[in-house]
């Protein structure tokens, strides 16, 4: 079964990465479009391998060729899979052109979503053959929401390789790690606001800032974009996942399968994720986040009761289980000869 899956670049989002995931275990029937560049990722998908057929399209006729370009390339394979709201747009009519079944993932809740966006989705639901959530929080916003209701809609939590993460040996509680965009959405502003003194904290991800500055007593390093989350989380006690939504959470997963204990915002399929293997808290409140860094910190015995659950909880939410449920789902939408 060859499978284009089509995204808006190669940044370092769980989305791209759970492609990267799913295309490095493929044996080469799963490549990659993008709509809109390149990215951090791109070394990480061709050390795996992964073909990739880059694009630079922004709108108007531009886009209207990339539609074109995307169409004669889907001819190729058996399915297409749309990620994200520029793979989505893009991806489904050229799907649609060479006449090929569409699967969709929804991978966030988007509550920054602009008004036309959502048109735009709903719109081009009707392309879709099989559209899948990331989380049931996901799948009930959406349809409560964003009013996209499917009649093939199903939830296919995302996975990660277990075996890329290690038990991260225990600390002293302090080396905190966060992981994610400089954005809004992800609530480094609040972690930043939270901050006890004493705290090393790391954070990896795109954005503007870079190197170490000084916070309330504590050393906040900025990394940047990083391809070693694994080694990151090796080298932590804690993760903090500060999001103030979020459709799944593939940061805290990867930090539950490395035996880190999680803090993380009690926000939409975040929430659903983490269960009670980690500690979860208000979004947008920095003193209660406060207080986790602090309970954490001083509180051995939880982080070893994290450290125990988290990576049998991740267990449920394997790269293999995940692609599994992908590969069956592309089978039901391509005959057999």
């Amino acid at each position: 079964m060859r499978v284009l899956h089509v995204l808006c670049d190669l940044s370092g989002g769980g989305a791209e990465r759970l492609v990267l995931g799913l295309c490095a275990r493929s044996g080469g029937r799963h490549e990659v479009a993008t709509v809109m560049g390149s990215g951090p990722l791109a070394a990480a998908f061709d050390a795996a391998g992964v073909v990739t057929h880059v694009g630079a399209a922004r709108s108007g006729i531009a886009g209207a060729l990339e539609v074109r370009r995307l169409a004669k390339l889907a001819a190729r394979f058996d399915v297409v899979h749309t990620h994200l709201f520029a793979g989505d747009t893009w991806g489904r009519p050229a799907a649609w052109i060479a006449k090929r079944p569409v699967v969709t993932t929804e991978h966030n809740v988007n509550r920054d979503e602009r008004r036309h966006h959502r048109v735009v989705k709903r719109t081009l639901a009707r392309l879709t053959d099989r559209l899948v959530f990331v989380s049931e929080a996901a799948r009930v916003y959406a349809e409560r929401v964003e009013g996209i209701c499917h009649p093939a809609a199903c939830v296919i939590p995302n996975g990660v390789d277990l075996a890329r993460f290690t038990r991260a040996p225990p600390g002293p509680g302090t080396r905190v790690l966060a992981v994610g965009r400089d954005v809004p959405q992800k609530g480094f502003d609040v972690l930043l606001d939270a901050l006890p003194a004493g705290l090393q904290l790391r954070i990896a991800g795109q954005g503007p800032r870079r190197g170490v500055q000084r916070v309330a007593g504590s050393t906040v390093e900025w990394l940047g974009p990083r391809d070693d989350i694994p080694a990151l989380l090796a080298g932590s006690d804690v993760l903090v996942v500060p999001s103030r939504w979020e459709g799944f959470g593939l940061a805290a997963l990867e930090g539950m399968a490395a035996g880190v204990t999680v803090i993380a915002s009690r926000v939409d399929g975040l929430a659903e994720l983490v269960g009670d293997a980690g500690v979860l808290v208000p979004p947008g409140d920095a003193p209660a986040l406060r207080a986790a860094l602090q309970q954490v910190s001083a509180d051995r015995a939880l982080r070893a009761r994290c450290a125990s659950a988290g990576p049998v909880r991740a267990t449920e939410f394997s790269l293999d289980r995940c692609a599994a449920r992908y590969d069956a789902l592309y089978a039901d939408l391509v005959p057999r000869p």
